[in-house]
This record gives structure tokens, sequence and C-alpha cells, in this order.
């Protein structure tokens, strides 16, 4: 195991229609998982630790699969024919806070749906690639977590996703590597939130819930849109990136002829620094700049804002990063934001994980309580391709909560991904 590389509601459905959608996508994982283990012993999969920047990309998602020996060779069978890259992960996550008004118990799931097909020079570094994933987000009894939050008063909400919504197509795009994967340009609907700003443990699939952590506080990201981006590496320690796209972009929505109608932009640049190769205790340090333009039919204001990342390995089995986000306050509501945090790979048990992270956010409005995040979690790797996590956050000075001086948030989560 190795780190990774790195960040709309739909009509409620009646309970008994919802029930038997999330037993018919656990059946679904489980009798996936029982195929992929019940094969002859072979060795475990060795992960691939030159997983791509972005946190939660289809690249990095398809890169950490771990597959039972029979699945695995069927796959690359499919592979080897045709090209075709593909992988599904079930997500359901459960949070119980121990304060707060309304309903504290909340649990959801995220069900996604990966490919990767590549019909131009395949296998080498000047490969042409169509990318795209799929994602249904369903709760799971009386509320969402991404509901918890308003529920207790925090200024940042404490995970990242997991609310309710249909089946979407988040992405569809082609990338094209050039110049021996010197530079990469992707074209499509993209979610350009994934590429900058981020940290190798920014993921609420994989590492810490709180979206201080998993996501970027300090930036108004729009949902996945039409847009193009661009990563060039300049020398072996210099990476230049950047990215243009619909500021109106909607995960439940295609907008590609409003998007040239309306012409409103969200783009991004990073310049990265990567001192040393990862397997020699390397690390990536980013500066990244955002801009939405404002909104002429919804009367949003434009905004912007900077963000300073940092991640490095220190030996072999721990990484830690550090970041800091500053937005103007138009579009945020988070003016300042900075967080720490680490996590030990191979804890208690093989290829377990145990993270700790504390955030420090400085509301837009001045009138109210800054707020600190302290979150731990220990992760287990059950099988090849099914993990379970326990964790917890404190938060203290809860902003928009001004009579509660702390809240507790307790965690599980169950992940299985093929």
């Amino acid at each position: 195991m190795s780190f990774a590389q790195t960040p709309a509601g739909a009509p409620h459905v009646r309970c008994r229609e919802r029930a038997w959608t999330i037993r018919g996508v656990s059946v679904l994982c489980v009798m996936l998982c029982a195929f992929a283990a019940g094969a002859e012993d072979e060795p475990r999969a060795v992960q691939d630790a030159s997983e791509s920047q972005a946190p939660e990309s289809i690249d990095a998602q398809l890169d950490r699969r771990r597959l039972g020996p029979v699945l695995r060779q069927r796959l690359d069978k499919i592979e080897e024919a045709t090209n075709l890259r593909f992988g599904l992960a079930n997500t359901i996550v459960f949070q119980q806070a121990t304060g707060g008004d309304g309903q504290r118990t909340t649990a959801a799931g995220d069900f996604d749906l990966l490919l990767r097909w590549t019909p131009v020079r395949a296998g080498t570094p000047n490969a042409g690639s169509l990318l795209g994933s799929a994602e249904y987000r369903y709760q799971i009894g009386a509320a969402t977590p991404a509901s918890l939050g308003g529920t207790i008063g925090t200024l940042v909400p404490t995970v990242d996703g997991f609310g309710e919504r249909p089946v979407v197509l988040k992405e569809l795009y082609w990338e094209q590597r050039l110049l021996d994967d010197k530079l990469r340009f992707s074209l499509g609907r993209i979610d350009l939130g994934n590429l900058f700003g981020s940290h190798r443990l920014q993921s609420s699939n994989t590492f810490f819930l709180h979206q201080a952590f998993a996501g970027l506080p300090t930036s108004n990201n729009p949902g996945p849109g039409t847009g193009a981006a661009f990563q060039a590496n300049l020398r072996e320690w210099l990476v230049v990136s950047g990215g243009v796209g619909d500021a109106n972009g909607q995960a439940t929505a295609i907008r590609f002829v409003d998007f040239f109608e309306d012409g409103e932009l969200f783009s991004f640049a990073e310049l990265a620094l990567v001192p040393l190769e990862r397997n020699q205790n390397g690390g990536r340090y980013r500066l990244s700049f955002w801009h939405r333009d404002a909104g002429e039919e919804s009367g949003r204001p434009s905004g912007r804002g900077v963000t300073l990342s940092c991640d490095q390995d220190v030996g072999e089995r721990f990484v830690a990063f550090a970041r800091y986000g500053w937005s103007d306050g138009d579009l945020t509501d988070v003016r300042h934001a900075v967080q720490v945090g680490a996590a030990c790979q191979d804890f208690a048990l093989k290829d377990g994980v145990l993270g700790l992270a504390a955030s420090w956010a400085v509301p837009a409005d001045r009138s109210l309580r800054n707020e600190k995040v302290i979150e731990a979690f220990q992760r287990f790797q059950i099988t090849e391709f099914l993990q379970f996590t326990v964790g917890v956050q404190a938060i203290f000075d809860p902003s928009n909560a001004p009579d509660d001086e702390a809240v507790g948030v307790f965690s599980l989560r169950l992940r299985a991904a093929l």
C-alpha cells in the first residue's frame, strides 16, 4: 500500500424504494467481492505509487484498485485486448454527532463507475485516452452526512460529498500525452476542482472525511462542466498546470451549449515543485491561484483565491501535509484556512493507515468565531478490495453555533472497490 498522489439534491425517494436500491448495490458488491476472492492463492497485488496529482482523478482511482486474483487476471486480459480499463466502488459513510438540534444520526453511500479507454498509442508515453466516470449518491435513513454540518452549526461541513443525487455523468474527457509525457492536455467534461490545491491525503473515500482536509474550503469550485486543462513537466522538479471551464458547471446537468452562450469562466493555475522522487522521501509543494467570473443571471459575485499546499514523505511509512488557503470572501464562507496532518501506513495491521490532522478556519463574516477541528482515523484493509475505517472529529467553537463550545462527530466508513 502507498499513499495516493494528489479533493444537488435530487427528489426524495420513498424509504422502501431506497432500501431496495441500496440492497441491490450491496448485493452487487458482495457478489463481485466473492467472485474475486474465490480463486487460488496468489501474491497480493502491489499498488502503483506513481499516481496522478489529482486526489480524486479517474486515473488515481483506477490505479488504487485492489483486485482478487481471478478478477485481476480477467480484467488484465480485457485490457490487453481492448485497451479498456474500468473499475467500480461503493462507499458507505455513517456519522453521529454528540450535540446540536435536529437529526444527528446520518448515513449515505456513493457508487462510482470509472473507465479509461486508450485507443491511441497505448502503452507508450504519448498515449491518448478517453476517461469517464459516473456516480450515484444515495441516502440511508433520515439524513445524509452532507447535512450534518448545518445541523450542528459548523462553518465547514463534517464530510466532503455523501449527500443525495441521482445517477450523473461526472466526467468524460480526452487526455493526450505528448513529448514522452512531459506535456498533457485534457478536453471535455472535467471536474477542475480535482486538479489544484490538493495534498496526498485529500480523499473522503480513503483518508480524512472532514471537508477541511478532504476538500478545499477556501475555493468555490463549480461542478463538472465543459473545460480544458494542461500539465507541463518543465523540469524533473518543476511542474506547471492550469485549466479553464464552465463557471456554472453542474454535476446534474450538461451545459455544453449554455457554456458558450453565457461565457462565464472558472480558471486556475498551479506551480508545483517536486524536489525528489517519491521513493526517495520526496514531496510536492504547490502554489495555486483560482478565479471565478461573476454570474450575470444568478447575481453571483466574482471570486478569487490562493492556496499553498505541501506534502512530504518522512521515511518509508509516514507522509505529512500542510496547507494554507485564502479567498476574498465574496464566494466562500471561509476567508482563511490552515490545515496540518500526517498519516502512517502499515499501522496496527498490514496495509492499515492511521491519520491525524488539525484545521483552523476564519469565517468571512468576522462576527462569527474561528472554527477549529481535529480529526483522527484508523483504516483497516479487510480484504484485497474491502476497507473499513473508524474516525472521530472534535470541532471547537463551531462558527454557526455560538452557544456550543465543542461538538464531537463519530464516523464509520465501509468501501468496496474493484
